[in-house]
């Protein structure tokens, strides 16, 4: 080994960097952490052998580094891995490998101080190796060294003068050792490292995006076509942090929003808030705050504030979901110029539960407060927010298609348009189970306190309504009903207020549908009586005769009823709490 003490190289390396510690902080990182080197700042020297060489290589690439301060007896640190490369500018382009010349990974490393380690070791042709680094803020200094053999004067002597920045703010990218993103440098510079997207992320504090505006921010993840994609396949874990002010705005931009695609078995966001996104896309599709298009997991996730707009597809968490979005929110508003917009998602075919929307609605057609469109299952969700648009316009989903499932979920919010318009849902070919709308519904035609088109043509083995109510105004010039505006489908064990809706029929009008003939209206006494319900087979709080799973509960005399979640004061407690943040 190169004798440290005696080497008068050594004794200028270390009196260059004790100039340097008078401004360095008092603690170095920890743990691993990867590091880009610096290419205009990082140089290899190759000088002596035979013909006397005097050769300059800069430095391209990225290593891993790994740093135990607190090891038995004395701190130790290693290069994990090195992959990098190095070229000079002469026409013959010659290369070199820097973890090759100085077995960058095969040295030893003791940490001298909190910010400085000394690596030591042999070379492949037995030279001795020194290496000191030291490390500020995001950096790392390293100054190098190859000490050929006594006696061998035709060996070539190397040294290493280079920076190296801290990708992101530390950690290597795994489960147990994710990368730490503090700062909104660090979460925009995710999206230009498309190797990175099936990694571990933690969000380590509040960000403010605002600096990037226009299209300045890198979205994270792609799909271009469908040989042209790079998802995000890894996980974001928001840690219950918040990331405010993204903007993003393009007149025809499609695939829009923090994450451009998210796809894969382990995808996963969770636990994020976005405050006061704004995302304008113009004629772009697949647009959201959050995600653009997802087939992966959405957990614990709110958008509050803001508003979200582009042409199709469009949802204020995200546009599209065919993965599983549990326990979010959004309350930003939401606007289309064309059709299938949400609240929450602009289209589902995945799976929705325990998810709620509160914010206005706008677009052509298809037109949701949680949903545009269902092609998948929701449940145990609720929507509040205004609804308007052109047709297919409802209070929770504009469409329910085909085998969709909607199952205990309620809306609220007012809804307006022409034609095919629901408290609930504007068209319905699929089920809808054990849900009940609040909200007033006024148009032109086939309008219905619940849904405005049940079923379809193909007959009434399609669109099927079970176990539902309807209380809120209903307004139309034509076929509007309390529950229904035009039925081609079956109704079951279903009712609607007379006294609030204005209307003593459940259907405007019935084709080939069954269960609108001979219904009779309730008044609003009934409706608060639970007697109504349980009689028709209702699964309620405290009986055991229509079922054990306590779907409704009921306050009588006082109000309707109500769904069994309603009463969960965690589930409350948390969508408040995220609500209230910022």
């Amino acid at each position: 080994m190169v004798d440290i003490t005696n080497s008068r190289i050594l004794r200028a390396i270390l009196l260059l960097l004790a100039v340097c510690l008078v401004s360095l902080p008092a603690q170095a990182a920890v743990g691993v952490s990867t590091y880009i080197f610096l290419s205009d700042q990082s140089t290899v020297l190759q000088t002596g052998g035979i013909a006397g060489v005097h050769w300059t290589y800069s430095i391209e690439g990225k290593f891993q580094l790994s740093v135990d301060p607190i090891a038995p007896n004395a701190g130790v640190a290693s290069f994990i891995y090195v992959d990098a490369n190095a070229a000079d500018d002469s026409p013959y382009r010659r290369t070199l490998d820097p973890n090759e010349v100085f077995n960058m990974t095969g040295l030893v490393g003791t940490v001298l101080s909190d910010m400085m380690i000394a690596f030591t070791g042999k070379a492949g042709d037995g030279s001795d190796i020194l290496i000191i680094a030291i490390l500020k803020d995001d950096l790392v200094y390293l100054v190098g060294q190859t000490f050929p053999p006594a006696g061998s004067a035709d060996f070539f002597i190397f040294s290493l003068d280079a920076v190296a920045q801290r990708k992101y703010d530390g950690g290597s990218g795994t489960t147990n050792d994710p990368y730490l993103i503090y700062t909104a440098k660090q979460m925009n510079s995710i999206g230009t490292e498309p190797n990175d997207w099936d990694k571990h992320f933690k969000l380590m504090a509040d960000i403010d995006l605002s600096e990037y505006t226009g299209t300045s921010f890198n979205i994270i993840g792609y799909w271009r076509s469908r040989s042209d994609n790079k998802p995000f396949s890894g996980i974001f874990d928001g840690n219950s942090k918040i990331i405010s002010n993204f903007t993003y705005t393009s007149v025809n931009a499609s695939k829009v929003g923090l994450f451009g695609y998210l796809d894969g078995e382990n995808a996963h966001i969770k636990d994020l808030g976005l405050y006061n996104p704004n995302v304008t896309a113009g004629i772009g599709r697949y647009v959201g705050a959050l995600v653009s298009d997802t087939n992966g997991y959405i957990t614990s996730c709110y958008v509050k504030g803001g508003s979200v707009s582009g042409n199709h597809i469009v949802g204020g968490l995200t546009g599209s979901n065919r993965g599983t979005l549990s326990n979010c929110t959004s309350s930003c508003i939401v606007s289309g110029t064309g059709l299938v917009v949400g609240g929450l998602a602009g289209g589902n075919s995945g799976i929705i539960t325990d998810c709620c929307s509160t914010g206005n609605v706008s677009a052509g057609g298809y037109v949701g407060g949680l949903v545009g469109t269902n092609d998948g299952m929701i449940t145990d969700c609720y929507a509040t927010g205004n609804m308007w648009g052109n047709n297919g316009v409802g209070g929770f989903v504009g469409h329910n298609d085909y085998y969709a499932n909607i199952a205990r979920c309620y809306s609220t919010g007012g809804v307006s348009g022409d034609s095919a318009l629901g408290g609930l849902a504007g068209s319905n070919s699929g089920r809808i189970t054990n849900c009940y709308s609040a909200g007033s519904v006024s148009g032109d035609e086939w309008i219905g306190g619940l849904v405005g088109i049940n079923g379809s043509y193909f007959g009434e083995a399609f669109g099927t309504i079970t176990n539902c109510y309807s209380v809120g105004i209903v307004s139309s010039h034509t076929t509007v009903g309390g529950l229904l505006g035009f039925n081609y489908g079956t109704v079951t064990a279903s009712f609607w207020d007379i006294e609030t809706t204005g209307l003593i029929k459940m259907c405007g009008r019935q084709i080939w549908g069954i269960g609108c003939e001979n219904a009779d209206g309730k008044t609003t006494a009934e409706m608060q009586t639970a007697a109504t319900f349980l009689e028709a087979g209702w699964d309620f709080v405290g009986e055991t005769a229509n079922g054990t799973e306590d779907i409704w509960w009921i306050l009588e005399g006082k109000d309707y009823p109500r769904l069994w979640w309603e009463r969960s004061e965690i589930r409350n407690s948390n969508i408040e709490i995220r609500n209230k943040s910022k």
